[in-house]
């Protein structure tokens, strides 16, 4: 992977993570359980750490049509997976091909920006977690959610 790829690849997925948020804020705003609501908040407060974890590493941030775009798809996501059943489904199920596109990228990035790519990895697996836990009844399937925005925040402080 060349640097032009490097910071593609890094530019996707900080937007696909401003997506993933604006995901959850739109599927949370539904008829849910309250169970339901925080743990929609809790995949907000994920996607915009790990966001604010990968914008650093850009040169230049996205522009605000692109932005826009990432969040309208995200929102539009909302509307595909109606159900609480389908979303957990999707979360257990259907973030192999992102883990990988992740791993990809940190194993290519420069050595001072894989702690942070490390966290993209991990926050996709977190989420991964949540759903298998949420398909299984698992007692607490936020968990793993509140660890990977844990490890976020702790990178953010580090980072200020």
């Amino acid at each position: 992977m060349d640097r032009g790829d490097y910071l593609d690849g890094l530019r996707r997925a900080y937007l696909g993570e401003l997506g993933g948020a604006a995901f959850a804020r739109a599927f949370g705003n539904r008829d849910r359980t309250p169970g339901e609501r925080e743990s929609c908040v809790l995949v907000e407060r994920l996607e915009t750490a790990t966001a604010r974890v990968v914008e650093p590493l850009m040169e230049a941030r996205p522009s605000r049509d692109a932005i826009n775009k990432a969040e309208r798809r995200g929102a539009a996501q909302a509307d595909r997976l109606a159900t609480w059943t389908a979303f957990i489904d999707h979360t257990a199920h259907r973030l192999d091909g992102h883990v990988d596109a992740f791993v990809r990228l940190r194993d290519a990035a420069p050595a001072a920006d894989r702690p942070a790519l490390d966290l993209l990895v991990g926050h996709e697996i977190a989420l991964q977690r949540f759903g298998t836990a949420g398909l299984t009844g698992d007692a607490d399937p936020n968990e793993p959610l509140r660890a990977a925005i844990a490890a976020a925040e702790r990178h953010l402080s580090a980072q200020a």
